[in-house]
């Protein structure tokens, strides 16, 4: 009985435990922003990179510009295929908001809207 009564004050106290940790943890902040475009799009896939570069190119200015990594997929394969593979990518454009460990916070994958990017920029302290 006292091992049973043993077993169960260690669970409160490492939930207890727990939730201080989780109440004391730093908001997720974006670290870094990777866009994959496409500079020879053709077809209706050319019209909706044509719609991400300008809000892109609109939403990442001044400071922002920092925290973008720009990849053309024509022109640097290389540099696209690992977040095609890990993020498992089926069109392009994508954008995707990183966090300093590298894991995804958010994407934005073939429709890139300004309004939905800035939003979520804003409320991941980009």
């Amino acid at each position: 009985m006292a091992n049973g009564k043993l077993g169960i004050m260690s669970i409160m106290v490492l939930g207890i435990l727990g939730a201080a940790v989780l109440t004391h943890a730093e908001p997720i902040k974006v670290s870094q922003v990777v866009y994959i475009t496409r500079s020879k799009a053709c077809g209706c896939s050319a019209q909706s990179v044509k719609t991400a570069d300008a809000a892109i190119a609109q939403v990442f200015t001044g400071p922002r510009q920092a925290l973008l990594k720009r990849i053309d997929y024509d022109t640097d394969r290389q540099a696209a295929v690992p977040f095609i593979g890990e993020f498992r990518l089926i069109q392009l454009p994508a954008l995707l908001f990183l966090d300093g460990q590298g894991h995804l916070l958010w994407s934005a994958i073939g429709n890139v809207e300004r309004t939905q990017v800035a939003q979520k920029l804003d409320q991941l302290g980009g």
